[in-house]
């Protein structure tokens, strides 16, 4: 027999007893069946819970005069909506069908039950909700903070947002460090300095620097190799690998030090290199980049012997030219770089033109698919003067050794 032993403003809960046993159930007012629906058994100090969990079903409390305030005496699961929709929606282990809450034993698994320790619980719900006020925290400074930038008359001020150190701490792991970019790996890095400069030791500061340093190189090349990856996959056209080596270029070839905007220097000459370099000693370096499926090299029939394309003998005259005419005005060249270069804070760029190369990077060795086209490749290439003539392909295994070294270091 029940007997009703609460009301609620939308619930009646009423109590049926079987032997040393107590059930208790719940009937909504609305329902116009008035369905009796099960909540829990009760024997002793044991509270035996309906859950309609996807594969949990039964939740059970050992060893409780009363239920833990987390939990929904109206059967209505964890208190904690998070928790509660996990094991209900997302948990979907079918070896497990229950839940077993108690505090005289660690957190562990029990046949097809999960056994959870109620102290180990309770902190889990204290750093949920610490991670929500948290957020909610950093809301609501960012929407004050968008109002004092537009509304500089409103009365508020600009604050820092949340720097709860649990929270910080908690999220320092692989997962973040996959989403971070070189120049957020920077930002942090200052931050990582600061804070050893706290403790006035030089030794550390040192090694954290050298140690950020040389993530962010690698954080670095590895987003370039990807980038690198996925264009010679597409073979775009000149003016992509232009943009591609113009923005990277400086950060995996670490002899340069500045790039030249050579057309905005008056140099009177009409046809411009890809890119003008200049090294850490001065020197400079002109650049060509044709496309990564340029045909580099053909047979000729009469004479049994491998020439360069037309493309590539194009390219490469257009080489001797930059190289001709930088030499014969070397004076004037190098003036008018370091007059362009200057600005109201810094000097102009001091560049040396001795002797400077040209760095061609066109075709890759798929075409060079024989030993006897390699062998006639080597020797065209070697033939060269001032002229570096480098595959794409090879400029990819260049980068990824140069990663594997800064790893090993």
């Amino acid at each position: 027999m029940k007997n009703q032993i609460q009301e609620t403003k939308k619930l009646l809960l009423f109590e049926e007893i079987q032997g040393d046993k107590k059930i208790i159930y719940r009937q909504h007012k609305e329902d116009e069946k008035k369905d009796f629906v099960k909540i829990y058994e009760k024997k002793g100090n044991e509270y035996i819970f309906e859950f309609d969990g996807a594969t949990i079903k039964k939740i059970k409390f050992e060893g409780f005069d009363e239920i833990p305030a987390f939990f929904s005496g109206f059967g209505y699961g964890f208190s904690d909506n998070t928790l509660n929709n996990f094991f209900k929606y997302q948990f979907e282990d079918s070896r497990i069908n229950s839940l077993i809450i108690n505090d005289t034993s660690a957190s562990k698994r029990k046949g097809k039950a999960l056994v959870l320790n109620v102290q180990e619980l309770e902190d889990l719900l204290s750093s949920t909700n610490q991670e929500q006020r948290a957020c909610n925290d950093t809301k609501r400074i960012l929407i004050k903070n968008f109002l004092v930038g537009a509304f500089p008359e409103l009365a508020f001020d600009h604050k820092e947002t949340n720097n709860n150190k649990k929270l910080i701490l908690r999220n320092l792991n692989q997962k973040l460090i996959d989403q971070l970019t070189a120049d957020d790996i920077e930002k942090i890095g200052e931050f990582y300095v600061d804070a050893a400069k706290k403790y006035k030791r030089a030794d550390l500061v040192k090694r954290m620097s050298f140690g950020l340093q040389k993530n962010a190189q690698i954080l670095t090349l590895q987003e370039i190799i990807l980038k690198y990856e996925t264009l010679l996959k597409e073979n775009p056209p000149e003016s992509t690998w232009q943009k591609f080596f113009d923005e990277y270029i400086t950060l995996f070839d670490t002899r340069y030090a500045h790039k030249i905007n050579y057309k905005n220097i008056a140099t009177g000459i009409t046809k411009y290199p890809d890119l003008v370099l200049v090294d850490i000693y001065g020197y400079i370096d002109f650049y060509e980049l044709k496309k990564n499926n340029t045909p580099l090299i053909q047979y000729d029939k009469s004479h049994k012997t491998w020439y360069w394309t037309k493309d590539v003998s194009m390219v490469i005259a257009q080489a001797t030219d930059y190289l001709q005419k930088s030499k014969e005005n070397a004076s004037s060249y190098t003036t008018a770089i370091k007059e362009q270069t200057e600005t109201e804070s810094e000097e102009g760029i001091d560049v040396n033109i001795i002797n400077p190369r040209v760095i061609i990077v066109a075709g890759s060795t798929k075409e060079l698919n024989t030993k006897i086209k390699r062998n006639h490749f080597k020797n065209l290439r070697e033939s060269l003067k001032d002229i570096e003539f480098v595959l794409y392909d090879e400029l990819l295994e260049r980068l990824k050794n140069l990663l594997d070294k800064i790893k090993i270091k």
